[in-house]
């Protein structure tokens, strides 16, 4: 029953319908801080500065949030902003991400979750799932396939964040973790802080590029083609950069 009623009502309405059952939740989280030893998690910034931060796991997301806001926003998608601070703000409100190269990203999001990730339940999670495989290489050519992507939130690819379920973008910018400094200047601006960029959670590992095997590259690829052509990647590089116009990834 469960699985019919996913599979006939999109999330979005379920979304609302769970907001319409608990109103005062949802008023609550707009200015509720939840304390964190590595960082208190709120969204009271975004109606301060009206504007919302869609924080992909694994795109630099705690260095741009700390440094803007001095709290991080969670990893809540633009379709669950839309809810929870409803469509006039949602409509109004500067709408921004950054994203990474996915092959990058993926490497990353491995290392850390092997090295324990963020709490306890990360830790858990890496041991009942990839501990028994060998290396990095061993992950995505045994382990991951397209129904797995969604079983951390690490995995999940980047377009899940950012676009709607037909695939269109509901963000105003499109920020690159390639060139970081400079699209997180043009953000502060936007929206006012002022602030400079602070480079928090940063870890030392080896360039993705001498990892991945030839048939690790192309399972990648498969499983991430989506946010490797709404962004203009390719395996070694970004190669078009691309931005939001319409409704829709354009070439800047």
């Amino acid at each position: 029953m469960r699985k019919m009623y996913h599979a006939l009502i999109p999330y979005e309405f379920r979304y609302m319908f769970y907001k319409f059952r608990n109103p005062k939740r949802f008023q609550l989280l707009r200015r509720q801080v939840f304390p964190s030893p590595k960082g208190n998690f709120s969204l009271r910034a975004f109606d301060r500065y009206q504007c919302l931060f869609i924080h992909i796991t694994k795109s630099a997301g705690t260095s741009v949030a700390k440094s803007l806001f001095g709290e991080l926003p969670s990893h809540y998608t633009a379709i669950q902003y839309r809810v929870i601070f409803g469509r006039k703000a949602f409509n109004d409100y500067f709408k921004f991400a950054f994203v990474r190269n996915p092959w990058d990203r993926l490497y990353s999001a491995y290392c850390y979750l092997k090295e324990g990730g963020w709490e306890d339940a990360d830790r858990a999670w890496f041991q009942d799932n990839l501990s028994q495989l060998s290396d990095f290489n061993s992950f995505v050519l045994d382990w991951l396939n397209p129904e797995r992507l969604c079983s951390h939130l690490h995995l999940r690819p980047q377009s899940d964040f950012i676009c709607d379920r037909k695939h269109k973008p509901l963000i105003d910018y499109l920020g690159y973790f390639e060139t970081l400094p400079e699209d997180f200047s043009l953000v502060s601006k936007k929206i006012g802080t002022k602030s400079h960029l602070a480079h928090v959670n940063a870890s030392k590992r080896a360039d993705y590029r001498d990892v991945y095997t030839l048939a690790a590259i192309d399972k990648a690829l498969t499983l991430y083609r989506q946010d490797i052509e709404n962004f203009g990647y390719r395996f070694d590089c970004l190669e078009t950069r691309m931005s939001i116009r319409n409704g829709s990834f354009k070439t800047l």
